[in-house]
């Protein structure tokens, strides 16, 4: 494959917006909802693959959701809390075929195969998936799945992990 196209890919995955679908149980008042706690006993735990566990990651996006839940006007609480809060990420390996454009002017090799073999570019297609649980209940009343398009081995920053779970939680119903 070629650089100038590697280069134009990476700056293309790179700069992918973050695609969010959201789900609300229907007719699901949020007014009595108060207080929220993580799932698993009040404490973050990690939920994705093993070999991009980062404790710095993790803690970041535990971060994120939190002053987001605070910003919709729910106080973090304890293990009776209204509302249990969870995220875990799904990474998925995909491609795309790499389309050369060839203009008939040049008989070799490589066009034809290109035309008889063609070339796929990897990728990583990331999710950020965060739930909302009834406690009373038991049941799913939020949840927000954000997908992002990435290069193998992406790095992460801060800004960009801030950025990314704003959009995943913007249309969560806050307090009035």
């Amino acid at each position: 494959m070629n650089k100038a196209f590697q280069f134009l890919l990476i700056i293309t995955l790179s700069a992918c917006a973050v695609t969010v679908k959201t789900y609300q149980k229907p007719s699901q008042s949020f007014d009595d909802f108060e207080t929220w706690c993580w799932m698993e006993g009040c404490e973050v735990t990690y939920q994705g693959p093993d070999y991009l566990y980062d404790k710095k990651v993790v803690d970041e996006i535990a971060n994120a959701v939190a002053y987001n839940m605070y910003k919709k006007g729910y106080q973090q609480g304890d293990d009776q809390s209204d509302l249990i809060v969870n995220f875990f990420m799904v990474i998925e390996e995909d491609s795309a075929e790499v389309k050369e454009f060839y203009d008939g002017t040049y008989q070799g090799e490589r066009e034809w195969l290109t035309m008889h073999h063609p070339e796929y570019q990897k990728f990583l297609k990331g999710s950020l998936v965060i739930d909302v649980i009834d406690r009373e209940n038991s049941e799913l009343v939020w949840r927000s799945n954000a997908v992002k398009y990435m290069e193998f081995n992406p790095i992460y920053d801060k800004k960009e992990i801030w950025s990314g779970v704003a959009k995943a939680m913007k249309k969560l119903p806050g307090k009035e």
